[in-house]
């Protein structure tokens, strides 16, 4: 509301400014008035070139970027609770130095952000796993990443070390931005679930190297601190200590990315493979100490160093529209493997197709049918048998959605989601649940 207050202001003080001038006829006003508005509404954002200094800004190396998301969703059929409404809302902040403008150090750039979440989880309600909305989670001010990042060999080669999220590197792609449900969303769901993957609002001490020799071949590795303490809400993201007793995340990701150079003529892919392995210790779901049922026995669970897994995402382009860069039909695929005695959900799948420039005349809009798939671990689910609960098999999401860009800095995007066999099955009160609403995104 501060921010649509101001706006207001600075908007009726240019219409003052108008009338301000001596002997202004009407027709005057109002074409002045109708070229700020289609300036203003054109424009990359919300409260514009803040009169030049934006860009002034930018030109001596700072950039400012303030982004608000909100979700509004509805369990329209099924779960534990019908017909229950959720709103939960994220604003973010970037602010990006370029150190080599501001202070001659060649290649080498600063990075800090922060957001403010609040609202309500509509999964507390359907009973399942994958949430509905990706931007739930750590309903607090909070500090996200704090990086320095130096590119290196005429920017074939960058290295970024601080605060980082993993998530911003690894198993992520842009085309899951398209979706809501945060299976999709963000990266594939099961990494976070299974282990201390950092993504978005919650980043650890790390660092990442990536080097791009040609334009079809790119390889990344990163190393992460494995603490999962600093995500707790009480330390707002600014929880810097380093327990030496905690594990290290090791990940590497090899990239296949064909006609990605400019004037290239065939459809543009991606296509890598990541592989990560991470120390420290970890319960087996379903063995105690001497290899029995711990279910059975009430032993202490059997500890194991060590947990690894790989995953492998694919899309291609198979249809451009013509003289477009972006636009056409685009699917994507991600397969995410661990082992079962140590991770509850070591199986998992997305599918997805995406479309922009799907309607005539809106070139920007983006049309997207997806589905999601986590199986639950066959150890985890013998321990639960033994204990005598439902054992969880898999969940499954399908969501379709269409992101209408307004204009540059405002989208609209209606969403209908389909949740099957929430968590799993363990849960016999929750019904297969419909989701529908919107989300509406702003870019300040």
């Amino acid at each position: 509301m501060k921010k649509l207050f101001l706006s207001a202001i600075i908007f009726f003080y240019s219409i003052s400014c108008v009338f301000a001038q001596d002997k202004v006829s009407p027709s005057a006003v109002a074409n002045t008035f109708l070229q700020n508005f289609e300036s203003w509404w054109n424009g990359t954002y919300f409260f514009g070139d803040w009169a030049g200094k934006r860009q002034k800004l930018a030109d001596q190396g700072v950039d400012i970027v303030s982004t608000y998301v909100a979700d509004l969703l509805t369990n329209s059929v099924g779960g534990l609770r019908e017909h229950r409404f959720r709103y939960d809302s994220s604003l973010g902040l970037d602010v990006n130095v370029n150190l080599e403008k501001t202070s001659n150090l060649t290649g080498l750039q600063f990075h800090i952000s922060g957001l403010y979440r609040q609202g309500k989880n509509l999964a507390g309600d359907i009973g399942n796993r994958f949430p509905p909305s990706s931007i739930y989670g750590s309903e607090q001010v909070r500090l996200y990443n704090i990086y320095l990042e130096q590119a290196m060999f005429n920017g074939k080669a960058s290295l970024k070390a601080g605060r980082l999220g993993t998530g911003d590197d690894f198993a992520q792609s842009p085309l899951y931005w398209t979706f809501l449900t945060n299976s999709i969303d963000g990266c594939p769901i099961n990494l976070p679930i299974n282990f201390f993957f950092t993504v978005y609002p919650t980043a650890t001490w790390g660092a990442r190297l990536k080097v791009n020799p040609v334009s079809a071949w790119a390889w990344k590795g990163g190393i992460y601190h494995e603490d999962s303490r600093i995500g707790r809400n009480e330390a707002h993201g600014a929880d810097f200590t380093w327990r030496k007793n905690k594990g290290l995340l090791f990940i590497q990701e090899f990239s296949f990315l064909p006609n990605q150079y400019q004037d290239a003529k065939g459809l543009p892919g991606n296509y890598k493979l990541g592989l990560f392995y991470t120390t420290g210790r970890f319960n087996d779901l379903y063995q105690d100490e001497n290899g029995n049922s711990y279910a059975l026995t009430s032993q202490p669970q059997k500890r194991r160093y060590g947990n690894y897994g790989f995953y492998f995402h694919a899309d291609q382009m198979l249809y451009r529209e013509p003289n477009t860069i972006d636009q056409g039909f685009l699917p994507f695929f991600v397969v995410v493997a661990q082992p079962a005695n140590v991770n509850e959900i070591p199986f998992f799948l997305d599918l997805g197709l995406t479309y922009k420039g799907l309607i005539p005349g809106r070139d920007n809009d983006v049309a997207g049918v997806a589905f999601a798939y986590g199986k639950w671990s066959r150890q985890l689910n013998k321990y639960q048998n033994d204990s005598g609960q439902l054992p969880q098999k898999y969940e499954m999401v399908i969501e379709t959605t269409y992101k209408i860009a307004v204009n540059q800095w405002l989208y609209f995007q209606p969403d209908i989601q389909y949740i099957i066999n929430p968590k799993g099955g363990n849960n016999n009160d929750a019904d297969d649940a419909l989701v529908t609403g919107a989300r509406v995104g702003i870019t300040f």
